[in-house]
């Protein structure tokens, strides 16, 4: 492992309910080092965004949690660490074959497409003390040599697929831990607007005009930006501007 701190401690379950769940139980039970990671061939109860499901077939995919103490960062602020995440995963994606840079977005908030299809996806969750973030617990699922998904999928896709390569699933894990700490010192030295100018350059559909099912009816519009809390900004044909929470807005 050649990074300073994440996934220098790694826990490794064979199965668990999920990874997210695991950590959290850990880090009731004793103190942990920043960059603790847990990590396991299979997740019973993967978890994704709005209450979704994540679909990993055993010893195929990368599915784990690490555990970062962004005391630096206030409660308003929890978006900027999602943006670093995404960026890292999203960076990590881009590096796994000739041309990705071009195809690999950042589908808002947080999952990773490769052209219309989805490679990864993020959950955090974090937990607050006073006027800062105690501490953060960031599961990533990511598929990397699967190549038959469940029909009740939309669009998922793998690295395998996309490449037809078989991947070393210890050399992606490295490799991701590398690309998760290279934007996590990133956010630590401050360099905000760096963050914020290559999220929004990485962003699936900025300023494309596209469907969108928003609320109760279907609206074209096209991605302007996010707030600094997080929320989507749609701007419609007439001008008009929307901050869309993620239980408002879907991508059509």
């Amino acid at each position: 492992m050649k990074t300073l701190f994440i996934g220098q401690y790694c826990i490794k379950p064979d199965q668990t309910d999920s990874t997210n769940s695991f950590l959290t139980r850990a880090l009731s039970e004793k103190n942990l080092p920043e960059g603790t990671a847990v990590i396991t061939e299979k997740q019973e109860q993967g978890r994704g965004q709005r209450g979704t499901f994540w679909e990993s077939e055993r010893g195929k995919n990368l599915t784990f949690s690490f555990l970062l103490f962004p005391s630096f960062l206030k409660p308003d602020e929890q978006f900027i660490l999602s943006k670093s995440i995404a960026l890292a995963l999203n960076d990590f994606v881009g590096s796994c074959f000739t041309g990705a840079g071009s195809l690999t977005k950042i589908k808002w908030p947080n999952d990773i497409y490769i052209g219309d299809k989805k490679v990864a996806g993020i959950l955090i969750e974090n937990s607050v003390s006073g006027n800062q973030l105690s501490h953060s617990i960031a599961g990533i699922g990511i598929n990397i040599n699967q190549e038959r998904f469940s029909s009740a999928l939309p669009n998922p896709v793998s690295l395998k697929l996309i490449t037809g390569k078989e991947f070393d699933l210890k050399e992606c894990f490295e490799d991701m831990c590398s690309c998760i700490e290279s934007r996590y010192l990133q956010l630590k030295r401050k360099e905000n607007s760096k963050i914020d100018s290559d999220y929004i350059k990485s962003m699936y559909r900025f300023g494309e005009w596209s469907s969108y099912k928003f609320k109760a009816g279907i609206i074209n519009a096209k991605i302007c930006g996010v707030s600094e809390i997080g929320k989507l900004i749609l701007e419609k044909e007439n001008g008009e501007k929307l901050e869309c929470d993620v239980k408002d807005v879907r991508f059509l």
